[in-house]
């Protein structure tokens, strides 16, 4: 899954297990970071498009209006 705005994707790393005080490697285990993606409804040209967008997109959307919002009761 990918943020639909900057492309934000999920990113292999690995997770370092240190024995003791943390000097040594013991050994490495593969992790998947993945983004934050929420649903949100974009409205483009009078038009409402529902997309994924990462919390970092989000933001600066809602700066910009560009984004739907509903008034919570």
């Amino acid at each position: 899954m990918r943020c639909q705005i900057c492309n934000k994707k999920p990113v292999v790393g690995n997770k370092i297990i240190r024995t003791g005080t943390g000097k040594w490697i013991k050994k490495r285990v593969k992790v998947v970071r993945k983004p934050n993606l929420q649903r949100a409804t974009l409205l483009s040209s009078g038009e409402e498009k529902k997309i994924l967008v990462c919390t970092a997109c989000l933001r600066k959307l809602k700066k910009t209006g560009q984004i739907k919002t509903y008034s919570s009761q």
